[in-house]
């Protein structure tokens, strides 16, 4: 099954580090590593570590990291060849991940925002695709392009979560089969509140016209989800090895819709969505598809 996915391929650099470094100092860390990133591009490579055909539409610059990103999406099974080349800079995005939390700090050039506009001609891969995953990036694109997957009947996975990709993804919400939200995007979507507020999010989002499952995922206190007008089911999330987190929402994604796909229930997708954030947080599986194990 194809899984045709349009957002963001970006480098990160992702540094451990005991705390955030302080203006005029050089700490040292715990580790430096560069890999492919990006929301999108993540969730294709755990799509295709878990046997899907995958085909981005995404852009990257001329320079060196335009190369290095092309590389690694072959190397995690992504086929790229939706993906724009064009003058310029690539994205790109440092993580720092401390015992507080992780602070991101990223860069998008606006030739690569001016580099995805017009989707026609994935329409051809809509004939073999099993899926459609967009996010709040690149908006207009997006919806153009869940516009065309309704029309050739291909479910819309929809990320609604921090950061760039909750920008302007209100609108993809009624495109969405699969709809998959960060814990503050829909609180603050829905408008629910108290201690109960993830749940009562999902709850409310279950009722919303479009979507046959959606998840809310709150980090470490696991997801709730429920089925199109269902009882929200909380999942409790896997216990992390301590390998950092950057990615694992990502992977939940995947994980999740691969669930779906299959015909598994919604308590069945979350619980598959965090055992694959495991696998990806204990070096059993990668961002660039190649795994410790």
């Amino acid at each position: 099954m194809t899984v045709v996915g349009l957002g963001l391929v970006m480098a990160d650099v992702i540094v451990r580090a005991e705390s955030l470094p302080i203006a005029e100092s050089d700490p040292a860390v715990s580790s430096i590593e560069l890999r492919l990133g990006g929301s999108t591009a993540n969730i294709l490579a755990g799509m295709a570590q878990l046997g899907h055909e995958t085909v981005l539409v995404s852009a990257v610059g001329t320079d060196r990291l335009g190369e290095m990103l092309r590389a690694e999406l072959s190397a995690a099974g992504i086929g790229h060849r939706r993906v724009t080349v064009t003058p310029g800079r690539s994205a790109s995005c440092v993580a720092i991940e401390t015992a507080a939390g992780r602070t991101l700090m990223w860069h998008l050039p606006a030739e690569i925002e001016d580099a995805v506009g017009d989707v026609s001609a994935v329409r051809a891969d809509l004939a073999d695709a099993g899926a459609v995953h967009v996010n709040g990036r690149f908006p207009v694109a997006a919806a153009r392009l869940c516009e065309m997957a309704g029309e050739a009947g291909v479910p819309v996975s929809v990320n609604a979560g921090r950061g760039d990709v909750g920008r302007d993804v209100a609108g993809l919400v009624g495109h969405a089969t699969v709809l998959v939200a960060s814990d503050d995007w829909a609180i603050s979507h829905t408008g629910a509140s108290g201690k109960d507020a993830a749940e009562e999010a999902c709850r409310r989002l279950a009722a919303c016209p479009g979507p046959a499952l959606v998840s809310v995922t709150c980090g470490e206190a696991g997801s709730w989800t429920a089925a199109r007008h269902g009882r929200p089911v909380h999942t409790p999330a896997v216990p992390l090895a301590g390998a950092g987190t950057t990615g694992l929402g990502d992977a939940y994604h995947a994980g999740l819709l691969d669930a779906f796909l299959s015909g598994a229930r919604p308590h069945e997708a979350a619980a598959r969505g965090a055992e694959h954030a495991a696998r990806l947080n204990s070096g059993e599986a990668a961002i660039d598809g190649r795994s410790a194990a």
